[in-house]
């Protein structure tokens, strides 16, 4: 099953405007999509692919001042720019980390992994849920959104089934699903 799995190249950090600028704050409106992905104040949060932080400023303000994101990603130069454009926010911690490899992270710590356009480009699936498995605490919730235009539903299927047979019970998948995509959420039994 995992030889199936596809991994999709890198989005390029080059254009990191692309998914990180006004219009797409608006055609988003990752405020309102915070609490169906399970975000809540209070929660440790490890962002997984973060990009130049679009979503991380929405994770930060949701789980508030109690709350701490990790935010991740292979792209040593997408850390660098979330870095610049991210500094002020108080309560997250970005990393140049491969999510199939989380040494940083203790057992059983995180509340919520959040893949917001980003599973689809993990290269080595098998290790990073096995990884999201041992970091995330018993009731910890996996949430996933796969963009439409790039990753077909066969693979958003295939992703759902092989997360669903290494430890995680899937527990919805948001029906009102938006134009650019559509949400898949797993829960650590």
């Amino acid at each position: 099953m995992t030889n199936k799995l596809k991994a999709f190249s890198l989005f390029p950090a080059v254009f990191s405007f692309v998914i990180d600028n006004k219009l797409r704050r608006i055609l988003e409106n990752m405020d309102r999509k915070m609490i169906p992905m399970g975000v809540k104040p209070g929660m440790k949060v490890l962002e997984i692919g973060c990009g130049s932080g679009f979503v991380t400023e929405f994770l930060s303000n949701a789980v508030g001042d109690a709350g701490f994101v990790i935010s991740i990603d292979v792209q040593e130069n997408m850390i660098k720019k979330a870095k610049k454009k991210r500094a002020h926010l108080k309560n997250v911690e970005f990393l140049i980390q491969d999510v199939s490899d989380l040494n940083t992270v203790k057992d059983e710590a995180i509340d919520l992994a959040f893949c917001y356009y980003s599973f689809h480009e993990v290269s080595d699936k098998e290790k990073a849920v096995s990884e999201l498995l041992r970091t995330l605490k018993h009731g910890g919730l996996l949430s996933i959104k796969e963009p439409k235009l790039r990753v077909k539903e066969k693979y958003v299927r295939s992703h759902k089934e092989f997360i669903a047979g290494k430890g995680f019970r899937f527990v919805e998948s948001i029906k009102k699903c938006d134009f650019l995509g559509c949400y898949l959420k797993f829960v650590k039994d």
